[in-house]
């Protein structure tokens, strides 16, 4: 008998998640640039300086020409009412369009692999795996038009920097908080923020603020653009001994 039970809960987190990488990757007017002139787009890019505006547009430079990503990330949840405060570990990738893989150190944590439409959610404590469409899941379909499909960030969120308070509970030296909020009330989160490198306009950090009043806090780390990543390494191979079950 299978005893995993789908939790939308771990949905949910992917979602949130995806999304937040979808405005740092959300593809622009130079979506086809190459790296090289995107990069050199970035450290020239100052308008509106020191606004948030500006900063968005700092981003939008630096990630024009990205077709794949690979970065380590430490992600700490920190829910005040209950109490809780847990930090995972893992490697992240990503290659437009439409793959991506949350791998996380622990097999306590679900692993995430999606490609193109389909979705893997794999619990390797207990040797389950949940797969279904991108599309059968309302909430993931809409955070990858983001982060696949280049939409226009202004259209859907209201940007401003960060408050004093958010910035010294997560700014990092050398780097701009910006808060994006979406224009029309999302029932499982209230804004983003995004940590912003100065110089590059590259995100180091970002934050989840969710409806409860909890937080998930993502820094990356050795980040790498266009290595050229293989895009067989995005589709999952459900292992032997494994069950799957399709939703």
């Amino acid at each position: 008998m299978i005893r995993f039970q789908f939790r939308p809960r771990l949905l949910q987190k992917l979602s949130l998640s995806t999304l937040a990488l979808g405005l740092v990757l959300s593809a622009g007017t130079q979506a086809n640039a190459e790296p090289a002139a995107a990069a050199a787009a970035a450290a020239t890019a100052t308008p509106q300086r020191g606004t948030a505006s500006g900063v968005l547009a700092k981003v939008q430079a630096f990630y024009d020409g990205t077709r794949d990503m690979s970065a380590a990330f430490q992600q700490t949840y920190i829910n005040r009412v209950y109490g809780q405060h847990k930090v995972t570990k893992g490697a992240l990738r990503i290659m437009k369009p439409g793959r991506m893989v949350w791998d996380y150190e622990s097999d306590a944590d679900p692993d995430f692999y999606v490609d193109d439409d389909k979705l893997w959610v794999i619990e390797n404590d207990t040797r389950q795996v949940v797969s279904q469409t991108v599309k059968g899941n309302a909430n993931l379909a809409g955070a990858t038009k983001f982060l696949f499909g280049g939409q226009k960030l202004i259209k859907t969120f209201k940007v401003r920097l960060a408050s004093d308070k958010l910035i010294k509970r997560f700014g990092v030296a050398g780097h701009t908080v910006i808060e994006i909020k979406p224009k029309e009330k999302n029932p499982h989160y209230k804004s983003m923020l995004l940590i912003v490198d100065d110089l590059t306009g590259r995100v180091d950090a970002f934050v989840v603020r969710n409806q409860d009043n909890s937080i998930n806090h993502f820094e990356l780390s050795d980040i790498k653009l266009n290595t050229g990543l293989d895009a067989k390494t995005f589709k999952y191979e459900v292992p032997e001994g494994y069950v799957e079950t399709h939703q």
